[in-house]
């Protein structure tokens, strides 16, 4: 269920990126004449909209689950754990947050703050000097909240390998090793991917904060490449690691039968 809501809110950011890059194809070399058009639209706002509820929803969700895969493996015999229940209450908390705080841009005590209208990619990265109404609420969401989300993810995923690390201590094998170095490399995958996709934004927020100047194509780069950059990475993360996984499993057994059938005709014959 976490994987599938994981998934829903990537999807919302290939839908914003489609909406962009139409708008560049129809308005592409007189953008000029159309500019104050195409940015208080409603397409544009619609944009933005599934690019923050994107964005924060699959951070949300990327934290229930190292929330889950910890409790699981430091506490396998444990009762408290997410169950069907608590599943769903937790990934229709993590749209409602996300719906609320895409939202608050739109409701009519904010609309002067133009928060979706600002630049052209229809989302306002405070990662330039440019000051508009509705900078600190986008600073205090895109960088101090998700900053906190990314230490709650990296610190989870650390205590999530060191539980693996304290339970498997008696029997060091070296099959034991092997699998510990293979779910290392995936929880640093996990914790690299978040790192590539806001570490950049967070330090530009800070440095044009504190008054260095930064380009404004910057902003552009940063929405269209660095922030779709979980959604690319969250499939293989999530889901083709998964599928290799069961598919070396059935490829193991089948050797393994195999390998007993042509035993026993060795031994029949």
């Amino acid at each position: 269920m976490f994987v599938t809501n994981l998934s829903v809110a990537d999807l919302l950011m290939g839908v914003y990126l489609a909406l962009v890059g139409s708008a560049d194809h129809v308005y592409r070399g007189r953008y000029f004449w159309f500019e104050e058009t195409w940015k208080p639209s409603v397409a544009c706002k619609i944009a933005g909209f599934l690019s923050l509820l994107s964005n924060e929803v699959s951070a949300f969700t990327i934290c229930l689950i190292t929330l889950d895969r910890f409790l699981v493996l430091s506490s396998p015999f444990s009762d408290v754990r997410f169950r069907k229940m608590s599943t769903a209450v937790a990934c229709v908390l993590a749209w409602t947050i996300g719906l609320c705080l895409a939202a608050v841009p739109l409701l009519p005590g904010t609309s002067e703050w133009e928060f979706y209208s600002h630049t052209g990619i229809c989302i306002p990265l405070p990662i330039t000097r440019s000051n508009f109404k509705g900078r600190n609420y986008a600073f205090g969401i895109m960088i101090i909240f998700n900053l906190v989300l990314f230490v709650l993810i990296a610190v989870g995923q650390a205590m999530i390998y060191h539980s693996i690390r304290t339970s498997s201590s008696v029997a060091q094998s070296s099959t034991r090793k092997t699998k510990d170095l293979t779910i290392a490399r995936r929880l640093v995958s996990v914790v690299v991917s978040d790192f590539l996709c806001w570490f950049p934004i967070g330090i530009l927020g800070v440095l044009a904060t504190t008054g260095t100047p930064i380009p404004g194509e910057v902003n552009v780069g940063m929405a269209i490449f660095v922030l779709p950059l979980n959604a690319a990475l969250n499939p293989f993360l999530y889901t083709f690691n998964a599928l290799m996984e069961k598919w070396k499993a059935r490829e193991e057994d089948r050797l393994l039968k195999q390998l007993e059938a042509r035993s026993q005709n060795l031994v029949d014959n």
